[in-house]
């Protein structure tokens, strides 16, 4: 039912085909260096991403102490969860 679809056998077939590859012109040397161009908003915005970290990673002594000592706690399965705190501290924010 199914006819099936033979190799080429001659090897000579498949050197001569590849020996005369049609685009490539082996008297040039290949340039093979990457290039990347952004455009002015992706710059624009990898900046401001920048900016944003530094903000954010701008911490006093005592801020990066405290975290320090909360991700310590997680680590070793320690950090505790206040539900109570977190709900009254919406609340607050709300203004209920």
């Amino acid at each position: 039912m199914f006819n099936k679809i033979n190799p080429v056998m001659n090897p000579n077939v498949l050197r001569s085909y590849q020996a005369n590859k049609p685009g490539l012109d082996k008297t040039k040397p290949v340039d093979k260096r990457d290039e990347l161009s952004l455009s002015k908003e992706a710059l624009s915005f990898s900046k401001a991403l920048a900016d944003a970290k530094d903000e954010i990673e701008f911490r006093t002594t005592e801020e990066k102490a405290h975290m320090a000592s909360i991700k310590q706690q997680i680590q070793q399965g320690q950090y505790k969860i206040d539900s109570n705190l977190i709900a009254a501290r919406i609340m607050d924010d709300l203004g209920i």
